[in-house]
């Protein structure tokens, strides 16, 4: 038994009467300071006033997630609860052995479901040129550089419906010019410096689904277009329109096509933005959520040393009721 000496009798019954003083008086509650982030964004969270949508596709092994001529994404397991031979879910390779915890390994490019281009994606450093792209200062402005402010803005959501609609030429993309954009603007007010435009064409809402069948080389997102040029592909922003975006201030964009640039050039548009150190994310979902404006738009990407692009999770904060892009008919302009 332990003995207690005078000291820490006193101190137990202190503590005793401080612990019955509390219990007496429950903690209150305190507020965040007004005009805190926790107060603006948490109670307009917690609140209800304020939606997240997340605008990010969901990965898996059976969708189009990586380009055709690319490793195709897998996941890969390593451990679980018991012993799992064969095919383990949620991929379709490899052994699982016996452990305390599942763990999984996932397998990827830079360019794996929705994600980010950074300027060494198509911009060479200085001394390395190649043809449409000479090597620039820019092109060691590698992602993990970059501020998060600069990924991140009021959202402006151009819909580009109608000009996938109109897209008829199989193995081609529609271009939208520095015209629409200012015929846009005519109508709704001129894009401010730090607007996110929001390309939203519904491409990815309509073509991003799981092989038919297990079939990638059936798959009419990326394949048909890209490979069989059996299909039209998706809505791009033509360089002048990028260099007109440019112009206003513009630093990020977003878009639910599968890629920057035309699926018969990839080159140019993604050129004409990477080379003023522009960023954009792509295969976006779920853009016509949004309101022509009014939500704030985030980029988060993973951060890696040195990185050329990666994948991201793209979401907005979006005031609760307001009437979605996608609720009216497509725009014509």
């Amino acid at each position: 038994m332990r003995t207690m000496t005078r000291r820490s009798a006193l101190a137990a019954g202190l503590l005793g009467g401080a612990g019955l003083a509390f219990k007496g008086r429950p903690a209150q509650a305190q507020e965040a300071a007004p005009g805190t982030p926790a107060a603006v964004l948490g109670g307009a969270v917690t609140g209800g006033a304020w939606d997240v949508v997340d605008l990010s596709v969901t990965t898996a092994e059976d969708y189009p997630v990586a380009f055709p001529d690319q490793p195709q994404f897998k996941v890969i397991p390593l451990t679980w609860f018991k012993r799992r031979k064969g095919p383990t879910p949620p991929g379709a390779s490899g052994d699982a052995k016996k452990g305390i915890a599942a763990v999984n390994a996932y397998a990827i490019t830079e360019h794996t479901g929705t994600q980010i281009d950074f300027p060494p994606h198509f911009i060479p450093p200085p001394g390395v040129d190649v043809p449409g792209s000479p090597g620039r200062q820019i092109g060691r402005m590698t992602g993990d550089k970059y501020p998060l402010t600069s990924l991140m803005g009021p959202a402006v959501v151009l819909d580009v419906r109608a000009v996938l609609a109109a897209n008829t030429a199989d193995g081609k993309s529609a271009k939208v010019g520095a015209a629409w954009i200012e015929r846009w603007e005519a109508r709704f007010g001129r894009i401010a410096k730090g607007e996110v435009p929001v390309l939203f064409s519904g491409y990815t809402d309509r073509y991003y689904k799981a092989f038919p069948g297990g079939d990638r080389f059936k798959d009419r997102m990326l394949w048909k277009p890209l490979i069989d040029k059996s299909e039209p592909a998706w809505v791009v922003l033509a360089p002048d329109a990028v260099e007109l975006l440019w112009s206003r201030g513009v630093a990020h964009i977003a878009t639910d096509a599968p890629s920057f640039g035309a699926a018969e050039d990839p080159q140019e548009s993604h050129v004409a933005g990477l080379k003023h150190g522009m960023t954009w994310t792509e295969s976006a979902i779920g853009l016509g959520r949004l309101p022509r404006r009014g939500a704030f738009y985030v980029c988060a990407p993973y951060k890696v040393r040195e990185q050329q692009a990666g994948i991201v999770r793209a979401f907005a904060f979006s005031p609760r009721g307001a009437a979605s892009t996608e609720s009216g008919p497509p725009l014509e302009l």
